[in-house]
């Protein structure tokens, strides 16, 4: 029988020899902040006084938990103990008051695809993390895209109204949660969104959701339904510039992340594909891709 507890501060070492077993693993410098949550947080697996596994549990948003970077020790993988825990975390965001719950796996493991869609969960999203370096682009040339202004609200609904299930990842870009309108409008007053075109008479085809900080410039929504991604991106470099920053991250649906891509013309490092796995609990099921 495993015996689950919550990380506290003081595991941190623990965690960070655990992690070790695991080539090249992103948990390694990611997992501090989550120690940090004052909800969820990093659950660790423990048989007897031998840690077997963690995980991550976050809660985006009131009603919507997200579960990922579950890591099993390599001697007891496939004895069961992956399915135990999962079946647990799922426990313990429902007693945190999820009704939407989100996994996300590697691409490729079927092993952890199997313990999710064994629980109920249905594959609805591909996910892409990433980074471009140098992030830097030609001097802006034109006015086509620009910020987001309280007299784009029309605009930015009518646009929204057409993608009311998209997906975003704020501020983590590891962890994917429904977008709403009031995301929308906090990152407009914080100065981070842009829009395309702006010229208030015609329709936004493109949006875009940002943040800055001292080491990188964040994607964390951008979705182009016309041309103007291009220069959505020309405005991003201006913004880049005037920080320092060289560095674009971002979290993405795959659709949008390959537009990115294609658009930015530049390579990605340390690209990370995986599935979103969702289960609502209490509400009508959604049809899967």
């Amino acid at each position: 029988m495993l015996r689950y507890v919550r990380a506290a501060a003081e595991d941190q070492a623990r965690i960070e020899q655990f992690l070790g077993q695991f080539v090249d693993d992103y948990l390694v410098h990611e997992f501090p902040r989550y120690l940090t949550y004052k909800t969820g947080g990093i659950y660790l697996a423990n048989d007897d006084d031998q840690l077997v596994g963690l995980s991550v549990i976050a809660l985006p948003k009131p009603h919507e938990a997200y579960l990922g970077g579950m890591r099993i020790r390599p001697d007891v993988q496939g004895k069961g103990v992956g399915e135990e825990f999962a079946a647990f975390q799922v426990a313990e965001a429902e007693r945190l008051g999820a009704t939407v719950i989100r996994a996300l796996v590697p691409r490729g493991n079927d092993a952890s695809r199997s313990i999710w869609e064994g629980l109920g969960f249905r594959v609805v999203e591909e996910w892409v993390v990433g980074t471009i370096e140098d992030f830097q682009g030609p001097p802006y040339g034109n006015e086509v895209a620009g910020p987001a202004w309280a007299i784009d609200r029309q605009r930015i609904e009518a646009f929204y109204e057409q993608h009311p299930r998209d997906l975003w990842a704020m501020p983590d870009p590891w962890i994917p949660q429904s977008l709403t309108l009031d995301d929308i409008w906090g990152r407009l007053e914080a100065g981070g969104a842009l829009v395309a075109p702006q010229e208030v008479g015609q329709a936004v085809d493109t949006l875009a959701l940002y943040a800055i900080n001292d080491r990188d410039l964040t994607v964390h929504y951008i979705r182009s339904m016309g041309t103007h991604l291009k220069a959505l991106l020309e405005y991003l470099w201006v913004e880049a510039r005037a920080w320092g920053v060289k560095t674009l991250r971002f979290g993405l649906p795959r659709p949008q992340a390959d537009k990115l891509k294609e658009a930015a013309a530049l390579p990605v490092l340390n690209e990370w594909r995986g599935l979103i796995l969702e289960k609502q609990v209490g509400l009508s099921p959604q049809p899967s891709i």
